[in-house]
Parts: C-alpha cells; sequence; structure tokens
C-alpha cells in the first residue's frame, strides 16, 4: 500500500475569453453609462477598485483543483460557482483521471508543526491514525463491500477533494478576499495563493488590485481578533503584514479606524510584492 503526501493543487486554470476577457465587463459598464473618455483599462480597474462588482460575472474562470477530504466542505461554502468532483462512490480512492499511478494519496500540513508539536510526536500520530484509516478502506473493500459504505472510514486528509470548477469573477475574487486572510486554514491559503497568482497572470489588469479582505476593502475587519490583529501572535498564523502601524503598508481594522487610527501614506507597490512574495510561499506548500 503506497501513501503519498501531496500538496493541494490547482491545473487547467482559464479564462474564457482568455486575455482579453476583462474588455467584457468594460463593455457592460459603457452600456451602464460610463462615458467613451475613460479608458478601457481605467474603467476595469475603477470597477473592481470601488466594488462595483455586478459587472466582473460576465468573466467566466474554469480549473480544476485538488484538495483534503476534510477542506473540501469548505471549498464547497462559496456557492456562487459549479463543480463536478471526484466519486468515492464509484472510483477506489487509489484511482481516478488525476493519477498516473495508483496511489493513496493524502494532504496533511506535517510540515507547519513546531518542533513542539514533533517532539510531542503529532506527526506519528496523524500518519498513523491515517494509514490505519486507509488500511481499513482496504480490508472492507476486500470482504466485496461496496464502496459507497468503505469510504465512511477514509480520513479527513485523504486527497479525493477533486472538483472541474466553473465560477465568475466576482464569486472568486469574494473567495480570494477571504482565504488570502492569515487567518484561513493552511491548505485554503494554498489554493487561494495558487488562484490567485494565476488569476493575474491571465488578467494582469488585476494586479495590485486583489489580495485579503483588509487589502482590498481599505480597513481590516478583523476587528480584536486575538493572535492575529490583537494580543499574542497565535502559532500556527502566518504574521499578518498590514497590522503594524509603523509599517509603510499599515492598514487599521474597522474598529481602529472608527477610533480615528490612521495609516500613514500606504506604500501599494511595497505591499504588492510583500503580498505576492507570502502568496508564492503558501503556493508552494513550503
Amino acid at each position: 500500500m503506497e501513501i503519498s503526501y501531496v500538496k493541494p493543487n490547482v491545473w487547467n486554470f482559464s479564462v474564457v475569453g482568455g486575455r482579453e476577457a476583462w474588455k467584457e465587463v468594460v463593455y457592460s459598464a459603457r452600456m451602464s453609462g460610463v462615458p467613451p473618455e475613460v479608458k478601457d483599462d481605467d474603467v476595469f480597474k475603477m470597477l473592481v477598485a470601488n466594488n462595483y462588482m455586478s459587472a466582473l460575472e460576465h468573466i467566466i474562470v474554469k480549473f480544476d483543483v485538488k484538495m483534503s477530504k476534510g477542506n473540501a466542505p469548505e471549498f464547497l461554502e462559496h456557492r456562487m460557482m459549479s463543480h463536478s468532483g471526484y466519486s468515492t462512490r464509484y472510483i477506489e480512492v487509489s484511482s481516478g483521471v488525476d493519477k498516473k499511478e495508483p496511489a493513496y494519496e493524502v494532504i496533511a500540513p506535517l510540515h507547519l508543526l513546531d518542533e513542539g508539536m514533533r517532539n510531542a510526536g503529532v506527526s506519528d500520530l496523524i500518519e498513523g491514525s491515517i494509514k490505519s484509516s486507509i488500511e481499513a478502506y482496504r480490508s472492507i473493500l476486500s470482504k466485496k463491500t461496496p464502496r459507497e459504505v468503505a469510504r465512511y472510514v477514509l480520513p479527513f486528509a485523504q486527497a479525493v477533494g477533486i472538483y472541474h470548477v466553473t465560477i465568475n469573477l466576482r464569486s472568486l475574487l469574494n473567495l480570494l478576499s477571504l482565504r488570502l486572510c492569515v487567518r484561513s486554514s493552511p491548505e485554503f491559503r494554498c489554493i487561494a495563493a495558487q488562484l490567485y497568482l494565476k488569476l493575474t497572470e491571465e488578467l494582469p489588469q488585476l494586479s495590485g488590485l486583489v489580495g485579503c479582505r483588509g487589502y482590498m476593502q481599505g480597513a481590516c475587519p478583523e476587528s480584536g481578533v486575538t493572535g492575529v490583529r490583537a494580543g499574542e501572535q497565535h502559532p500556527f498564523y502566518p504574521v499578518c503584514m498590514f497590522k503594524t502601524p509603523e509599517s509603510d503598508f499599515f492598514i487599521p481594522t474597522i474598529k481602529e479606524q472608527r477610533k480615528g487610527v490612521q495609516a500613514k501614506a500606504f506604500d501599494k507597490a511595497k505591499a504588492v510584492l510583500a503580498q505576492e512574495r507570502i502568496f508564492r510561499k503558501w503556493a508552494s506548500w513550503e
């Protein structure tokens, strides 16, 4: 029995209409009354920056994604999309169109465990539990039990959250704004970071306009969240790059803003570079 640890993965990413798809949004904005003297590029950026998102529904994005069994329900909470998924009822989980060789693939952020957790044997406990679950699954199948019964013992970590997804740009930007936050789960941050990098490569007009909710709205809604924006830093969350008032890209929380806290001059170029360094790290699953 081969158990293979894999990363969450996004592939077959495409924007319907390719690099010219953004012009569909501009066309719809013109129909709504945006005057011709405003340049097309500026129209598109204005709609995104000012959160006039309904026009973005005209852009359709497609991709395939692989995640753990446990992360899949979280992903599917983003309801404004269509998806077709891998069936553990009809497919033995070591097989599938995404695999070159049969393997029991799992996704678990073991690389993010600190030294104390490792010394306490957490990795061994997780890996042992996963192995036992898969052994039970194979044993149940060997007794001629239907797959739809055997699958009940599959672990949270099993990499069977495999979907072909169709989503409009408005919904995708909403997903990214939530899942590019440091409070998102490590696995979902990895997926969101991959989507961000692929999206901005395909539609470079979005560069500098997309990020977590705080970045996109100019004020962070995670007011008073201990371990992220308040109190002692949570050991399992990355440090929020926007939390330090002395930095060149401080973004206050909504509560701070209401109390009169103001950011100094926001260096957007530095913020974009810093964000993308973080997103590339998350996307690499390292």
